[in-house]
């Protein structure tokens, strides 16, 4: 079982805490992160922890997630992204919106947006290693827009993604307005969108947004797994591929075609692919992890 809280006698798991700073850690001096980072061989996992507030995103939230990102880029080969507690991400804490608003004389929603929001979305769009989000509860507002943005979903039997925004008067954020007619099409999107419902484990999945599901005591070890197979992959193809599939969404055949040729020429030009064919050639499993 991979440890994600405390070190767990190994001693190259090296946390840091919601009761630490990330002085020496991830060079963010000063500032106390709401979120556990450990390292298990060479995968990264990073935990929220506010499981009090259903791990909901607060400016240490993405600050910890970010320097989280950064970190594992430097000293891992994949991530594992998952929540403290009974929920993924309940989105964004109402409660200080709530406080903000009284301080402010008024909503601000752009400013918290792009403070808290857009940043911690677009670390995990950047991230230089594969991303997969085990989902162990629910996944709500930003939390999806956070779990969709993962390259990969593993699911617990228990958890849901659900675009609460509509609840609040509001639109999606955090990417869902993107992540979810790119990945299930407008129809189905505008249905869970405008709806406000919970959407299982098991609608997901047949959805295609969770490529598994599992029951919660093995969510950890399966969300391993999978990204211990990314691990063994060439890394630069990975975020390549990631920035190609999202270009194309929104891009027509004829730019996709050029694009693609031109990356394609970038990584024929690399070690891993010319290991990738040395190593069909010779019938073994190719060794990315020394090139890449």
């Amino acid at each position: 079982m991979t440890q994600i809280l405390g070190h767990g006698g190994n001693p190259s798991i090296r946390p840091f805490a919601a009761s630490e700073t990330a002085v020496g850690c991830v060079g963010l001096e000063g500032i106390e992160m709401s979120v556990d980072y450990t390292l298990d061989g060479d995968i990264a996992v990073i935990t929220l922890n506010r499981p009090d507030v259903f791990n909901s995103i607060d400016q240490s939230i993405t600050d910890g997630v970010v320097s989280g990102l950064e970190r594992a880029g430097g000293e891992a080969r994949a991530v594992v992204l998952t929540g403290a507690g009974k929920a993924f991400c309940a989105g964004a804490d109402l409660g200080e919106l709530r406080r903000e608003y009284a301080e402010a004389g008024g909503p601000d929603l752009l400013s918290v947006i792009t403070r808290s929001f857009n940043p911690l979305v677009t670390a995990v769009l950047e991230s230089a290693v594969p991303t997969v989000a085990a989902v162990n509860g629910a996944a709500a507002g930003a939390g999806m827009g956070l779990a969709l943005a993962c390259d990969v979903r593993v699911m617990s039997s228990r958890a849901f993604l659900m675009s609460a925004f509509i609840n609040v008067g509001l639109i999606p954020d955090s990417g869902s307005s993107w992540f979810l007619p790119a990945m299930v099409g407008v129809s189905r999107a505008m249905e869970i969108a405008m709806s406000g419902r919970r959407v299982d484990a098991v609608e997901s999945h047949r959805l295609g947004l969770a490529a598994t599901i599992c029951d919660p005591d093995v969510l950890i070890d399966e969300a391993t797994r999978v990204a211990r197979g990314f691990a063994d992959g060439p890394t630069v193809a990975y975020r390549s591929t990631r920035r190609m599939l999202h270009a194309a969404a929104v891009s027509s055949l004829r730019a996709t075609l050029e694009e693609e040729a031109r990356v394609q020429g970038e990584l024929g030009a690399l070690p891993t692919h010319e290991e990738g064919m040395a190593a069909f050639a010779e019938k073994r499993t190719p060794d990315f992890r020394s090139l890449s």
